[in-house]
């Protein structure tokens, strides 16, 4: 089956777009006339590989998590969301999980098929067994909220920064770029060509060396970001950053407690529950620590004693685990420790944060300090000889 994307109007004369699951163009054009709808313009969507947005998942559990609550079925809420959501990419899998669904297959198998990640098509399958579907789409929904708000926690933190930056550099490039110049004319006639050494670099190098390095940063950067998708090397090396590493190790660890809490309530066994918050890592360093566990706990130690080999978690971690384990409560545990990271990561993003902003308004105060020395202070001395 292919997906086709149409562009059609109504009885009334109302546009209408959508997308619709068909063997060819001519089966597609039948299916849109069904929908009582004339076709403007069908077309065959190629491929459906791009990834999805985290706000466009969010709002699709959100609505899944409404609908099923209300008694609708599965597949009657993703139909649903389709027709109400613009998101072709999205639209584009699901319409493939409706399809699936309607042929028979399970729910997990119909995510599969349509290139889900992982963790939600294995807690989905763990809802099939279980017969809680309603409940796990809830605890996935809960996830993506908390995953969404720490980033934008994240964006809010350095929005300030980055503005005050931006507005340090603009200033000074306005000062140097275009007031220079001038400043430097008046100067020539006043020193006779015997310019401060201070102004005399800020116009006439300053331009050239910014250049050089901002060229520098911008390839630096460009560079860092295409390694940091392919090379594991370097994705891992920002584990070792101050602060932000911290920050990062602690998200990793805390997503592979949520996961592994969210599994075990959904009644998936350890192991595989074990499996998906492993799979919830992104950098390899953490994901190899965690297999140890992983088998550690297979050759018979306790999930406390295999959890406190590893280096990325903390005491109090360690501790709670140990107290659900022994309690037989390792579910609550795990979303008392989940809870606890999650509000420690927002306070040290906030702490980071505050860091960042003192030292770029050093930085920005350093620029303005400079640019008041070597254009201002001699151009003021220069109207006081104009004055004489």
């Amino acid at each position: 089956m292919n997906v086709f994307s149409y562009k059609a109007v109504n009885k009334s004369g109302d546009k209408k777009t959508g997308i619709v699951l068909a063997e060819n163009c001519e089966k597609a054009f039948e299916d849109i006339q069904a929908k009582n709808l004339i076709p403007i313009k069908i077309s065959k969507v190629r491929s459906a590989n791009s990834k999805i947005p985290l706000k466009d998942m969010l709002m699709f559990f959100l609505h899944l998590d409404f609908q099923l609550k209300c008694g609708m079925t599965i597949d009657k809420a993703i139909k649903n969301f389709i027709e109400s959501h613009g998101n072709q990419v999205l639209n584009v899998k699901l319409l493939q999980v409706s399809q699936l669904l309607q042929e028979g297959h399970s729910i997990s198998t119909a995510f599969n098929h349509s290139s889900f990640d992982k963790i939600i098509i294995g807690l989905l399958s763990a809802a099939e067994k279980t017969g809680n579907l309603s409940e796990v789409i809830s605890n996935i929904l809960e996830f993506l909220k908390l995953k969404e708000q720490w980033r934008t926690k994240v964006k809010s933190v350095l929005a300030y920064p980055l503005f005050l930056t931006g507005v340090a550099i603009a200033v000074m490039s306005f000062c140097i770029c275009f007031l220079g110049p001038q400043v430097l004319a008046l100067l020539n006639s006043q020193y006779n060509h015997q310019i401060p050494f201070l102004t005399d670099f800020a116009i006439n190098y300053l331009p050239q060396i910014s250049g050089i390095i901002l060229s520098f940063a911008v390839i630096g950067i460009f560079i860092f970001l295409s390694l940091y998708k392919t090379n594991s090397r370097v994705k891992n090396a920002i584990l070792f950053f101050p602060k932000l590493g911290r920050i990062i190790q602690q998200v990793s660890i805390w997503q592979f407690c949520k996961i592994l809490q969210i599994a075990l309530s959904s009644k998936l066994e350890f192991i595989k529950a074990l499996d998906l918050g492993i799979d919830s890592v992104e950098f390899d360093c953490i994901k190899k620590d965690l297999e140890q566990v992983r088998m550690r706990t297979l050759c018979g130690y306790k999930i406390f004693q295999a959890m406190s080999l590893s280096k990325f978690f903390d005491k109090s971690v360690l501790i709670a685990i140990y107290i659900g384990e022994e309690g037989n409560n390792l579910e609550k545990s795990l979303e008392h420790v989940s809870d606890e990271l999650y509000k420690d990561i927002l306070f040290k993003l906030k702490s980071f944060g505050r860091s960042l902003s003192v030292g770029l308004t050093l930085m920005t105060g350093g620029i303005f300090v400079f640019i008041l020395y070597s254009l201002f202070f001699p151009l003021y001395d220069y109207m006081e000889v104009v004055s004489k």
